[in-house]
């Protein structure tokens, strides 16, 4: 019963993750500009790759394995919304403009 469970658990924070990775392929491709893309790409990285890797951690049972996981979705999560910012406000100091919608 537990092996469902977990079988069942796993399944779904994979396609959690899955569904986050396509929408931000799908928010990528169509955003007009750097700054527009730059939400779904921080969004896909965070949240999918990190319940991907809660899947993993999961399936793996209790191992070393397990904590190498955890430090890898803590530090998912400590870099993924600062290097948006950083890319984004580097491409501010470096003067490219947000898309404007032309009438």
């Amino acid at each position: 019963m537990v092996s469902i469970v977990n079988d069942v658990l796993v399944l779904a924070l994979f396609a959690i993750g899955f569904m986050f990775f396509v929408g931000g392929t799908v928010g990528l491709l169509r955003c007009p500009d750097l700054y527009a893309r730059l939400h779904p790409a921080t969004k896909c990285d965070t949240l999918g790759a990190c319940s991907i890797t809660l899947a993993l951690s999961i399936e793996a049972g209790f191992d070393f394995a397990v904590l190498k996981l955890v430090l890898v979705i803590f530090l998912l999560l400590l870099t993924s919304a600062p290097s948006g910012h950083a890319i984004g406000r580097s491409a501010w100091l470096s003067g490219i403009r947000p898309w404007t919608k032309e009438a």
